[in-house]
């Protein structure tokens, strides 16, 4: 399940700073979005992610866009959190409002054009908010269709090309997300140090950090050699 809201708050660290805090089993994310309505505040998103069940079985109720959230269920999981700099149960409890949204993917499909019609974003692959992919990806899948319209001879030939190049990358990305995607760097740490550490380093080397973040970032088409290249 998903929660997510946002007020206005004091800044914190550097004013433009993300936290992600936890794991798969529960996870924070905080992050100023818009500057504020007076010096050193900022219009604040937090977005707060919990593992309900294994994935077995259907969500706890149906996906939906606008359905508030009760601050009742929220807050035992909150709680739990401790994070230097930010206190996370007061910025929720002092926003007035917030929506929930259980997250649920789609296994990947095995086609998405049929004739002239194909798919496209969320309606070909919608994915675990992990790494801000919904929206990238759409932009990606975006810039392939318009590349293949202008060189194809025929419209659907385009469409089957775009299928063709976008459709696994996508599918891989998907099956990812179910495991943490870029942010599963947290989660081999914590496997690695469950009862917390001093230095980090001694748990996971800034290399090795930076290799699980850098392989997401090539599989996602986020790599500057592959967006040089796109461009």
């Amino acid at each position: 399940m998903l929660w997510r809201g946002a007020t206005e708050w004091p800044a914190f660290l550097t004013g433009r700073s993300m936290i992600v805090a936890g794991g798969m089993r529960a996870k924070v994310v905080v992050y100023p979005i818009a500057e504020g309505w007076r010096p050193g505040v900022k219009l604040t998103n937090w977005a707060v992610a919990v593992r309900l069940g294994d994935g077995s079985s259907p969500p706890p109720r149906r996906e939906d866009w606008s359905r508030p959230g009760s601050r009742e269920e929220l807050m035992p999981h909150v709680e739990r959190f401790s994070i230097p700099h930010l206190n996370v149960s007061q910025l929720i409890e002092q926003t007035p409002e917030f929506w929930e949204y259980p997250m649920c993917d789609r296994d990947p499909l095995p086609r998405w054009t049929h004739g002239r019609i194909t798919l496209l974003g969320d309606a070909a692959h919608p994915m675990y908010p992990v790494g801000s992919n919904g929206a990238s990806q759409a932009i990606l899948d975006a810039r392939c269709l318009a590349d293949n319209l202008v060189a194809a001879e025929h419209p659907v030939q385009a469409l089957v090309s775009y299928e063709r190049e976008r459709l696994p990358k996508t599918a891989e990305i998907v099956r990812s997300n179910r495991t943490g995607g870029p942010e599963g760097v947290i989660d081999a740490v914590e496997e690695l140090a469950p009862n917390g550490f001093t230095d980090i380093d001694k748990v996971l080397s800034h290399e090795d950090r930076a290799a699980i973040v850098r392989g997401y970032a090539r599989k996602a088409g986020f790599s500057p050699d592959k967006l040089s290249h796109a461009a």
